[in-house]
This record gives C-alpha cells, structure tokens and sequence, in this order.
C-alpha cells in the first residue's frame, strides 16, 4: 500500500489519497491545506517544521528523491511509526515547479519482521553458546576440581594446626595457618574466575558495536580455550602485530566466532604429535578490513565434509548441534565481512592443517600493522 501526498510550494498538503489516509488515521478534510499536519509526532514538530522549511526552500535533496528517506509518522490515535518516503518536484504545464509530491510507505512490518528475525538469531547464539558450554562441562569440571579439592586440604590442614595448638597457638603455627588461609583465599578466587568467566560469555546479550583490538577479542575467551587447549595437549599462538588491528564488531558474537573455531582447531589435531599442536590466531590489516585467521595442523577436511561445512545441523560430531559453523558464517556476514576456509599443503602436495579466515571492518583510519614474532597467548600450553 502506497500513501500519496502532494504539498505546494508553501508546505501546505494539497492532496492525499485513501491509502495514505488510511496509513495515518486521518480523514482527507482533516489533512488539506495543513502545513503542520496531525500525523507530525508532537515531540518531533521543531525538527520537522525546519526541515520543511529548508526542503521548500532548497529542495529535496538528490540521494533522497533516488533513495528516499526514513522518518516518523504518527497515527490518529497516537501510535508512531516508521515511514519511507520518496518525493519528487510536482511542475505545471507552464514548466513551473507548484510542490512536491511524495509516494509514502508503510515500514511497520517490515520492522516488526526485523525484529522478530533478529530477537531469533538473539535467542540462537544464546543456545549456541549455552550448547558450547554444554559440550565442556566435563572440562569446567575438572577445572573446578582442583582448587576446590586445594581448599578442602588446605582448610584441614588448618583444623588440625588449630587443634594441636590448643587455646594458645605459637607464632609458628599462627604463620602457617595464615599461610593457609591465604591459599584457600586464592584457590577460591581462581574458582570464581572460571565460574565467572562461563557466567558472562553465557549471559552476554548486548547487540552493539563497539571499536575493540583483537587481542582484546581473543583474550575474553581465553578462560575457556584454555581447559580446551589443556585437554588437547596443545598450546595457543597469536600473531596479531604491534599493535594489534582495531575492529568494529559486536563484541558479543565475535567472541562466540573465534570460541568455535579455536575449539574446532585444537579438537581437529587430536591426533597429531604434541609438537604439532599448535592453534596460530592471526589478524591482519586489509585496507578497510581485518582479516583474522585460526590456522591448525590437524588432518584437513575431507572434500565431502567440505561441500557441507557451513550447512545448518550438519556435523560430524557425536555430540555437535551442527550449528556452530553455520552461525560462525552468518554473524560474520551480518558485519558485512566473509569466513571461508583453506586446506594447506606442503611443497610435495600432502595435507599440513587448516586455515580458517574472515573479514571484520576495521576501526578508524586502516594501517598496516608491523610485522611481529609469534607469542604464546595469556601463556596457554598444556
């Protein structure tokens, strides 16, 4: 449906036809020779009373008449709503401009159908970051398991000095149960970290952008690449350069990026020798974009699994969902970026591991990063 509207060179509205009527609440004879019409949101009068001015007196602008313009309309009975509108100069048959006339569309569903898609892809990354945790319960378990076995001896140990010194400890004893206290304070904090850290990657919501480095991306899901990378035997390796590129994303479904994809690498290299365990995670600048790599010295894929990669459920996982990739691919297309992967090989043509990149726009001016050696990340070995 397609509300038309025509104003004359004063503003005034001149003309309306019923679907534009119907769009906004408003008879016909309540709209006509109006140059502050009803449907203009109270709270918005000031902004559009100038704008309309400056339009009458300078005209539409070229971009708007091409691509039109959003703004906010308000119903007869006082729901706003979002609008598009495409206006164009009305010319008499003197070859005289006498107005404006303005083709308006209805946005509401298309906006509640955006909305909707994005409260799904919402509510998606959360299972998918909830199945993520899911699938290292057992190593969150192990992890937890040692400071709290730590404080459990620790705080016997200090029982049993409290009993053998009776109602008047000994300096001595009072050093070592301090000491001891001590310990159980820090092996608690370290069990607070780890709960801590699986607490806000799962409870994170937030959809805004924001300019962060990548070692600030990287270092977030450090806590939970580390019981993966332990398990594996394998250690992590950055290059990123100094200083590392700056990108623009949603910190939030990034973080969740690069948390499947170094898990996928340290599980793909299961079987290799323990030298050859190594995850590289490397970024770097291409002019208005990033580009960030996870690269393993795993087995490569297979050419059917190729084919299906990024497909939504496929998996060849006993335990996967199938989705991690597949949501992996869209967020990062939803930064207006591209994830694809490469199979490397030697000089004789045999598999050497995988890499997998994707593009990320960077922040501010784009610079080439100096060059620099590869380190271990937030020390993570195994």
């Amino acid at each position: 449906m397609t509300g038309l509207r025509a104003r004359d060179r004063q503003g005034r509205v001149t003309y309306v036809n019923p679907a534009f009527c119907k769009m906004v609440g408003f008879s016909a004879e309540q709209l006509v020779g109006q140059t502050t019409p009803p449907y203009w949101p109270p709270e918005m009068l000031s902004a559009y009373e100038a704008r309309q001015v400056q339009r009458m007196a300078q005209g539409v602008p070229a971009h708007e008449s091409r691509d039109g313009f959003e703004t906010t309309f308000m119903r007869a009975g006082g729901e706003r709503f979002p609008v598009l509108i495409f206006e164009a100069p009305l010319v008499g048959p003197d070859g005289l401009q006498s107005g404006w006339m303005s083709a308006v569309l209805d946005l509401s569903a298309q906006r509640r159908v955006e909305e909707r898609a994005r409260q799904q892809q919402e509510q998606l990354q959360a299972t998918a970051r909830l199945a993520s945790v899911g699938e290292m319960a057992s190593l969150l378990s192990h992890e937890l398991n040692q400071p709290l076995a730590a404080i459990a001896s620790y705080a016997t140990g200090s029982l049993n000095l409290i009993d053998d010194a009776g109602e008047r400890p000994d300096p001595p004893s009072l050093a070592m149960i301090r000491e001891a206290t001590q310990h159980i304070a820090e092996q608690a904090e370290r069990a607070g970290r780890v709960i801590r850290s699986v607490h806000d990657f799962v409870r994170r919501r937030e959809q805004s952008r924001e300019s962060l480095s990548c070692d600030q991306l990287v270092e977030a899901v450090m806590p939970l690449l580390r019981l993966q990378a332990r398990k594996c035997g394998a250690r992590i390796e950055f290059e990123f350069g100094s200083p590392p590129p700056r990108v623009v994303c949603d910190r939030t479904m990034v973080e969740q990026v690069l948390l499947n994809l170094t898990r996928n690498a340290l599980q793909a290299m299961v079987g290799e020798p323990a030298e050859r365990r190594v995850v590289r995670l490397g970024a770097r600048t291409h002019g208005a974009w990033v580009r960030l790599s996870v690269t393993d010295h795993g087995p490569g894929i297979e050419p059917e699994v190729a084919a299906r990669l990024f497909t939504p459920f496929f998996t060849t996982k006993a335990e996967g969902m199938g989705l991690g990739l597949s949501l992996c691919r869209t967020v990062v297309e939803q930064h207006g970026g591209a994830l694809d992967f490469t199979t490397l090989r030697d000089g004789e043509g045999r598999v050497r591991g995988t890499c997998f990149e994707f593009t990320l726009p960077a922040a501010g001016p784009a610079a080439s990063p100096a060059a620099a050696p590869p380190g271990v990340l937030d020390g993570v070995t195994a």
